[in-house]
């Protein structure tokens, strides 16, 4: 299931508050210091003069063609230059922040290419810090914590992506993922944005297969509520079921294989044993309604 992390490609269209540039919120993250720096010099000029959007725009649409080109390096310059004329535009903050992740990930970059995803990660900060409702500048800097293994931000940061995009199938593709995988207590939960991935329109089919067997396997009520962790008793049980049915399959008896098999999945459905079965019970499932 699991995927390479994907940054987001296209840039996104954020809404009425980008252009609320004045307006300040609380940081989310302390920045760098050269963005300290940027930011001083941006203050300590407004008394005698003020940031022009409408250059800034210029210079961050010249870098999103430079960066379609694959120039990252030239790309980061111009964003450089949309922040200097406009040191509160969150879309060039972003885009600069997907630049230098890009040059991250280039083998042929470079100096210090951990030091560029720090600051890719602070540049996603900062979008966010200027427009709070930023679904791709969450969903970007959620990839990067996810990379580092701080699932519990990241699963934050997607969850922020999926209510400000909610049209967006893949935050909850990831959310679901991450629940799965690393948050044996949210099974329940990591199936209803399976759910919410396929309803929008997802198109990776295991997710598909995987949503219709646990609407068939769960008993009512348990899709709507968060399930508890399984013990571990509860684990062994759903082994040895297992077992058991495979046995019984094994000496043909079919009927009483069936039985064990509803057994199973009405009782021990939420259990990581069962699931890490999903896609051998779904084919036994429509053996048995042969």
């Amino acid at each position: 299931m699991a995927r390479s992390h994907a940054l987001r490609t296209e840039p996104q269209r954020v809404g009425t508050r980008s252009a609320l540039q004045g307006q300040r919120v609380t940081s989310l993250r302390v920045e760098g210091v050269t963005i300290i720096l940027l930011l001083a010099a941006s203050g300590c000029a407004t008394s005698g003069s003020s940031a022009d959007p409408e250059a800034a725009r210029g210079y961050l649409e010249e870098g999103r063609a430079v960066a379609k080109r694959g120039d990252h390096l030239g790309a980061v310059s111009l964003y450089g230059k949309a922040i200097a004329a406009n040191p509160e535009f969150p879309e060039a903050y972003y885009e600069r922040g997907r630049s230098k992740v890009r040059l991250r990930r280039d083998p042929v970059t470079q100096g210090d290419v951990r030091a560029m995803e720090e600051d890719a990660y602070r540049d996603y900060s900062l979008a966010l810090k200027y427009n709070p409702a930023y679904a791709d500048a969450y969903f970007n800097r959620a990839m990067l914590l996810s990379s580092r293994a701080q699932y519990r931000a990241a699963t934050e940061d997607l969850l922020n992506a999926s209510r400000f995009n909610a049209k967006d199938p893949e935050a909850h593709y990831y959310i679901g993922w991450l629940y799965e995988t690393y948050f044996q207590d949210k099974l329940a939960l990591a199936y209803q944005h399976y759910e919410k991935y396929v309803e929008l329109g997802g198109p990776d089919p295991e997710v598909g297969r995987k949503v219709a067997l646990w609407k068939q396997m769960a008993p009512a009520g348990t899709a709507e509520k968060p399930s508890k962790a399984p013990t571990p008793e509860e684990e062994q049980k759903a082994r040895e079921l297992h077992q058991e049915l495979m046995k019984l399959l094994k000496d043909g008896k079919k009927d009483e294989a069936s039985k064990a098999f509803e057994k199973l999945m009405a009782g021990y459905g939420h259990t990581r044993y069962v699931q890490d079965q999903i896609r051998a019970l779904e084919a036994l499932r429509g053996y048995f309604k042969k």
